[in-house]
């Protein structure tokens, strides 16, 4: 999954998804992916929209 106009490389995007699927908390997943907690706050943020958006699309 890709989250357009990111400016996040792909593979720290990929490490934030990894802790967002384990249930991490954001700050906990900042400081593991080493970039700053309103950077994985806003990504988190990002990922919960795109979520909500395909669940929406599939029950249409």
């Amino acid at each position: 999954m890709y989250i357009k106009h990111c400016k996040l490389p792909e593979n720290k995007q990929i490490e934030l998804m990894k802790y967002f699927i384990a249930d991490s908390t954001t700050r906990t997943a900042a400081d593991l992916a080493d970039i700053h907690r309103n950077t994985a706050i806003r990504f988190f943020h990002k990922l919960r929209e795109k979520i909500a958006l395909k669940q929406q699309n599939r029950s249409e």
